[in-house]
């Protein structure tokens, strides 16, 4: 006669059997990191003596997390399953857009609002929409932001635009979506980089 302890041992490897296989049919998680190419527009000019603050970049509610946005019907959305960002698109592309200004070279000191230093302007951004236009295939990405740039000591507005970029996807999936990401971003970001320059002149 079979122990109860041995029908124990026998479900439970049984269990854990059934459990490996499930995993082992599921496709992995994939996570992208949000990244531009190197800006087109190379530094060189000479910083006009004042400090750009970047204030951290808001997000529409619906884009405000690490998936990945997808619409295949006109005035809808959804996220793609198993394919996510590293981080949040509003976290990121501040990171980047501090990274841009610096890196071309307008100002002599570009900083984040949160770091304490003391600056000229402050450029608020909000990025509006963020998603793999997938209505025909292999779709298109569209990226839209709304810039700012405001006195700090009153927080008026000096100057407001909006920039709006569409790439075309690789492949009609999110791996392809999101090397459309990457390079309709960049452009984005190139034109804030050039807007505010020409702003901070004037």
């Amino acid at each position: 006669m079979i122990s109860a302890k041995t029908i124990a041992l026998v479900a439970a490897l049984s269990a854990v059997l059934a459990g490996c296989t499930s995993f082992g049919s599921q496709p992995p998680q994939r996570y992208y990191v949000l990244e531009v190419p190197a800006s087109k527009d190379a530094a060189g000019r000479t910083p006009r003596a004042a400090t750009l603050l970047v204030a951290p970049t808001t997000v529409s509610s619906f884009y405000e997390t690490q998936d990945i946005v997808f619409s295949r019907t006109p005035g809808t959305r959804a996220y793609y399953q198993l394919n996510a960002w590293t981080e949040r698109p509003g976290t990121r592309i501040t990171e980047l857009l501090v990274n841009r200004l610096d890196g071309a070279g307008s100002f002599s000191n570009v900083a984040s609002v949160i770091s304490g230093v003391r600056g000229d302007m402050v450029l608020d951004t909000h990025l509006t929409e963020f998603y793999h236009d997938a209505m025909t295939a292999p779709g298109s990405v569209r990226v839209s932001i709304t810039a700012e740039l405001l006195d700090p000591a009153t927080r008026k507005l000096l100057v407001r635009r909006s920039f709006a970029r569409a790439e075309p996807a690789a492949t009609y999936d999110a791996p392809g979506a999101v090397q459309a990401f990457n390079r309709a971003l960049g452009g984005v970001l190139d034109e804030i980089a050039t807007w505010v320059e020409s702003a901070a002149s004037r």
